[in-house]
């Protein structure tokens, strides 16, 4: 018995071996196929700063080549000049990408999936894939070429007063073959999933079919589904073009004519579409297709068992890769990306690669930042004094003397936070009470003793510098007497001498009791959630601060499952739609974004009115109107916009406000800065 326990061991150390040893022998094939790209790329920025070669133009070598694209329609998308001239003059002609981006993201994601909602994943996502057009750099509404090279607006057949669109794609872009040490050593994966696949129109139209399929439940899809849902038909004519077709809707023009329309978004929704590899997701990990038939090419907007297993894909926590960046990895440090040496655009990505780093607070991530082990740092107010003591430091001394000092960047997020109020509960389904909690809070308060001054008041749904906002409505005033009468007259009474007040409700006295959760890791939050329960003692209301971990606010989020909710939206680039957030069709979706349950006809009839509302002045008195209602309905509390400071050492090249740098970019209005154009000076 002995001999065959040596032997066994024997055989198991050999084959480890054998397995070591490819492991390896591929990891050193990847690293002489990336040096060559890289290379081929260094190249190819020496040739192109000294005009030794010319870029090919790709729209005229399309125009030449198919007979799909008609030169009497006017290409939609404009070129991008901030990369094709003002990016290559800065970098200098012996410029080739060097370093590794590091920064920390709060908390680890369960998956990877394509449709995960979380904000980390979906940037990440963001980085490894394409859309049909890009933002041009620093500007909003302005549409450049990205995996489409011509966007034409082109007559109906039918209906020659409405528009539909033709895309044209690169034949150039790739999914990267999967990695077959991003799995699980149990999962047998077939051959076809180790190889290149081109990026076709057939990937965009799977994209939009999945997005549509109502047995997928996850948030991002169920958001997404809210602003696909007007298109009228996907065709794709061949692997390189397609046309997207808007459904029209009945209007009344100046004149009272009734006048057909589409929407005034479908323009920028249709360049957001993005490709999902049909080559991974359409298949088990055998490579046997999940649906044998799929009929009119339909199958996958509706079939149930596709659903099913697209929601558990065996691929969810990876990446599948054909953009400026290529997935590398998650171990247990974080999310690994490279920088991807084929892609089309050599300037998109001007660093060897970026690694994600989980971390379990803003506090620990401060400490990575301080001892340099991440690029970026975002400061919370509580932080601010940490800051100033570490400068004066003789650790921070020694660092500066070797150049990698900490600059910062000030600026006011896109976005706010505010208290969610559901709905659905029987405390908060009173526009009345709704006011009466958001007049027991002192807002100012918050701005200038728990954020340091790092926030800005705000009183509506909207950026707070931007034109939707309307500056006419002020925050609801901090009154606790005025909260106290309300209350009273909604029948809000403590009947039983405890100090919290009652109501008899289908005959049960409800005490007004309620959970206030928020993110239990940050302690800004925590303090905020504190203050306000306080805030609801005073007024005979008890509030009970419930801090969860991202993933379970996620959770309770997508079920509706909360009381109220202290948390912070990330506002999405002008022209704004506000149909995610407010509008009644998805107040009862599960992983819809209104996850208060809102509901208001008005509202709803106001999103339907700036769907097809070109004028811009126009568009600007219906979000001002908007903005009122809102602030009338009080659905969230709005507390403040926060204030960033984002500190970088000095090694990160290239971070700036495109708004503030008109000389780089003329008529830039994008207010934040922006990490993609970064590159580094020295790097370990």
């Amino acid at each position: 018995m002995g001999g065959s326990l040596v032997l066994l061991g024997m055989l198991y150390w050999s084959s480890s071996l054998i397995e070591g040893d490819l492991k390896a022998m591929r990891k050193e094939l990847k690293r002489l196929q990336e040096e060559t790209s890289n290379l081929n790329q260094k190249i190819r920025f020496e040739r192109l700063h000294r005009g030794g070669i010319q870029e090919p133009n790709p729209l005229h070598d399309l125009s030449a080549r198919r007979s799909q694209v008609d030169s009497k329609y006017p290409n939609l998308l404009e070129e991008d000049t901030f990369y094709s001239q003002t990016l290559p003059a800065l970098l200098g002609d012996d410029f080739h990408p060097q370093g590794i981006l590091k920064e920390a993201m709060m908390g680890r994601p369960d998956n990877l999936h394509p449709f995960n909602n979380f904000r980390d994943v979906s940037n990440m996502i963001d980085m490894c894939t394409v859309r049909v057009a890009s933002l041009a750099f620093g500007k909003y509404e302005t549409m450049a070429p990205d995996m489409a090279i011509k966007l034409e607006a082109r007559p109906q057949t039918d209906k020659p007063h409405l528009n539909e669109y033709w895309i044209h794609l690169r034949s150039n872009v790739f999914w990267a073959p999967l990695d077959r040490d991003h799995f699980p050593r149990s999962l047998e994966l077939a051959p076809q999933f180790f190889q290149k696949h081109p990026v076709t129109a057939h990937d965009f139209k799977f994209f939009y079919d999945t997005v549509m399929n109502p047995y997928i439940s996850e948030a991002k899809a169920a958001s997404l589904r809210t602003y696909f849902s007007d298109i009228e038909s996907f065709q794709v004519i061949d692997d390189h073009t397609f046309v997207i077709r808007w459904k029209a809707n009945e209007t009344i023009d100046e004149a009272g004519n009734p006048e057909e329309k589409i929407k005034y978004t479908s323009l920028s929704l249709t360049g957001g579409l993005q490709p999902l590899p049909r080559f991974v997701y359409q298949y088990f990990a055998d490579g046997e297709k999940i649906i044998e038939e799929e009929g009119d090419g339909n199958a996958y907007r509706h079939n149930s068992i596709f659903a099913q297993n697209f929601s558990q894909h065996w691929a969810k926590n990876v990446i599948v890769s054909c953009g400026s960046y290529l997935f590398d990895g998650m171990n247990e440090e974080g999310i690994l990306f490279r920088r991807n040496p084929d892609f089309y655009n050599p300037y998109a990505t001007l660093v060897k690669g970026a690694h994600y780093l989980f971390k379990e607070s803003p506090d620990a991530a401060w400490q990575d930042f301080k001892v340099g082990k991440t690029s970026f740092c975002t400061l919370s107010p509580n932080q601010l004094l940490e800051l100033a003591q570490f400068l004066e430091s003789p650790e921070y001394q020694i660092q500066q003397s070797k150049g990698q000092g900490i600059e910062e960047l000030d600026f006011v997020d896109m976005g706010y936070y505010y208290i969610g109020w559901n709905e659905t509960k029987p405390f908060f389904g009173s526009p009345k009470i709704r006011q009466a909690m958001s007049m027991a809070i002192d807002q100012n308060r918050i701005i200038e003793q728990n954020l340091n001054e790092m926030g800005v008041d705000t009183s509506g749904p909207f950026f707070r510098y931007s034109s939707s906002y309307n500056d006419e409505i002020p925050s609801w005033p901090f009154d606790p007497d005025e909260a106290r009468k309300i209350l009273d007259k909604e029948g809000w009474i403590d009947l039983d001498g405890d100090g919290i007040r009652d109501k008899v409700i289908n005959g049960e006295k409800i005490p007004f009791r309620f959970s206030l959760t928020y993110f239990v890791k940050s302690r800004s939050s925590k303090v905020i959630a504190e203050y306000i329960a306080t805030c609801m003692r005073e007024i005979g209301v008890e509030c009970l601060p419930k801090g969860l971990d991202i993933a379970d606010i996620s959770r309770q989020f997508d079920d509706k499952n909360f009381d109220a909710l202290f948390m912070g939206w990330k506002l999405g680039t002008p022209p704004e739609d506000p149909r995610q957030l407010w509008h009644s069709s998805g107040a009862r979706e599960k992983g819809s974004s209104n996850a208060i349950g809102f509901c208001n006809p008005k509202i709803d009839l106001l999103i339907e009115e700036l769907n097809y509302e070109y004028d811009k002045e126009r568009r600007t008195e219906l979000y001002h109107k908007f903005h009122k209602i809102i602030h009338e309905q009080c659905p969230y509390t709005f507390l403040y916009v926060p204030k960033i400071r984002l500190l970088y050492r000095q090694s990160v090249q290239n971070l700036f406000i495109p708004r503030e740098r008109q000389d780089l970019i003329p008529e830039a209005d994008i207010p934040e800065p922006s990490k993609q154009v970064v590159w580094l000076k020295e790097y370990d």
